[in-house]
């Protein structure tokens, strides 16, 4: 996957990082005069000393500043990247959302280091390798041979070992997704884990796993020690030609004075650790990249189409030729109908014929084949039979931020909850975490009942209300939607019949429509 790249910010990079280079030339020639001058002529040296400080700042300063601009920037980029991946969180991304998390957490913040450390370092080593060599040439052309000579190496051996790495860093993304996302599944479903005696097979899978993405992981270690072996080696013979050529010129030819010497033998290591650094940040950049390849896999995916959800005011719910489907299988076929914008509306139909995909289509969480579905408002209350809740706490989920402690009490002593949140340990300020909450199936809908009679949304969309309740609670449950049905339209998927007491309307799904149906 290639990555675009911003020219003027690569211009802009290569400028500072040509001034960087040029003071740090700069300095190393008037450090080699110092140290002429103290060893061969034991002159004055304070106006060299002088300069040599005001151009040692000046190399920091820029160094500073680079490093500052390139962070600012390669943080903005990063932070584009990642409002694009939560902007693909939608219709479309509900199976994949394990994927998309670990997009954001895990893999564009190791594609980090290709923004902030990758780009601005290849450009500024690059700058000082060419820079070195062109000063050479004119200080010393047979030093510059050398290094012209030996210097391809690295980087040619680095590239074929990075060209490798990141083709395993791929596989490895791609390994580390499957243990995340069977990991959290697992999480997810520790329950039935429980009850069905599968620690066994869950542990064997998970180890399994993990000896694989250990053994991958290991593979590409033993490239980078190879590479960093063959680096040092490199390295060690450059470096030593260049110092082998600097001694037969002063000792058998004496045609090099101390002043070319010296600066010939500062900048040749400086050279070869620049080569070394490039060599290492497009190994790193490789790894990086598969990182990107996940990103990119994942913000390439088709975007829900949110068009065929559109507003009117005369319904709380209008659909028009409205085809929706659910694995494949037509659940309601070119209907149009409409619900009152007040009043309880009950859905009843056979398991599986799609009344709970109907209703995730009117919340906007499942797009249809065909047709427009128009909706009164946004502002919908979702009471389902599934446990979800996001970390916070029991009062914060019900007073959503805008509601008291007393107001919070109040709504739960009507339903009934009081005495199990005073059971708990903190009361109403109980953590919620990883969805997990010490009360029952029906302690539960009437929690998520609190929070939509605490604050009455224009409409309510519950799927099997009083699935978990018994025939007390249900009944106290009802008295409220029967309230609660006169300032509000209530959509609800229901199986059990006494619900059909305090409808208004009553439909059923069944042969991929929506028909009219009898009140009980």
């Amino acid at each position: 996957m290639n990555v675009k790249l911003d020219k003027k910010q690569m211009i802009l990079y290569g400028f500072i990082a040509g001034l960087f280079v040029l003071s740090y030339l700069a300095f190393g020639h008037y450090l080699s005069l110092i140290m002429s001058t103290i060893v061969m002529d034991h002159g004055n040296i304070t106006s060299d000393l002088i300069l040599m400080t005001i151009v040692f700042m000046l190399f920091v300063l820029i160094s500073k500043f680079y490093k500052y601009l390139t962070e600012t920037r390669a943080n903005a980029a990063i932070e584009k990247l990642g409002n694009q991946l939560i902007d693909k969180i939608d219709v479309k991304s509900r199976r994949d959302s394990e994927t998309i998390i670990n997009a954001i957490m895990v893999h564009l913040e190791e594609y980090r280091t290709f923004e902030t450390s990758f780009i601005p370092t290849i450009i500024s080593t690059t700058a000082k390798v060419v820079l070195i060599i062109v000063a050479l040439f004119f200080i010393d052309i047979y030093a510059a041979v050398i290094l012209l000579f030996t210097a391809p190496f690295i980087p040619l051996y680095y590239i074929l070992v990075g060209l490798q790495t990141q083709d395993e860093s791929m596989r490895q993304a791609t390994r580390f997704d499957n243990i995340g996302t069977l990991f959290l599944n697992l999480i997810r479903g520790k329950d039935t884990v429980t009850y069905t005696d599968s620690e066994d097979t869950v542990v064997k899978r998970l180890e399994e796993d993990n000896k694989g993405f250990v053994k991958e992981t290991m593979r590409i270690l033993k490239y980078a020690f190879q590479s960093s072996m063959m680096l040092e080696f490199i390295t060690i013979l450059g470096i030593g030609l260049v110092a082998l050529e600097v001694a037969l010129r002063i000792i058998i030819f004496s045609n090099i004075d101390f002043y070319t010497a010296f600066f010939v033998l500062l900048l040749a290591p400086e050279f070869y650790s620049s080569l070394k650094v490039l060599g290492t940040e497009f190994h790193n950049g490789k790894l990086a990249l598969g990182s990107y390849d996940r990103v990119k896999e994942v913000l390439n995916q088709d975007t829900a189409n949110e068009y065929y959800r559109g507003t009117t005011d005369q319904h709380a719910v209008e659909a028009l030729s409205l085809t929706l489907s659910h694995d494949d299988k037509v659940v309601l076929n070119e209907a149009s109908f409409s619900f009152n914008k007040t009043g309880f509306t009950a859905i009843t139909g056979e398991s599986g014929t799609g009344k709970s995909t109907l209703l995730r289509a009117i919340l906007g969480l499942h797009e249809p084949k065909r047709g427009q579905l128009n909706v009164l408002t946004d502002d919908i209350g979702y009471v389902s039979d599934q446990v979800y809740f996001s970390d916070t706490s029991i009062f914060d989920y019900i007073s959503n931020q805008k509601h008291s402690e007393e107001a919070v009490l109040d709504i739960l002593d009507k339903l009934k909850l009081s005495a199990s949140i005073d059971n708990l340990e903190n009361g109403i300020h109980t953590p919620i975490v990883n969805h997990d909450i010490p009360l029952s199936g029906g302690e539960i809908v009437r929690l998520k009942m609190a929070r939509v009679l605490i604050d009455p949304p224009s409409m309510i969309i519950m799927d099997e209300p009083t699935e978990f309740l018994d025939a007390t609670t249900e009944g106290l449950v009802m008295d409220h939607l029967y309230e609660l049905k006169k300032q509000s339209a209530i959509i609800a998927v229901i199986h059990r019949r006494q619900l059909l007491n305090i409808a208004d309307a009553h439909y059923v799904m069944e042969e991929g429509q929506l028909k009219r149906g009898e009140n009980q």
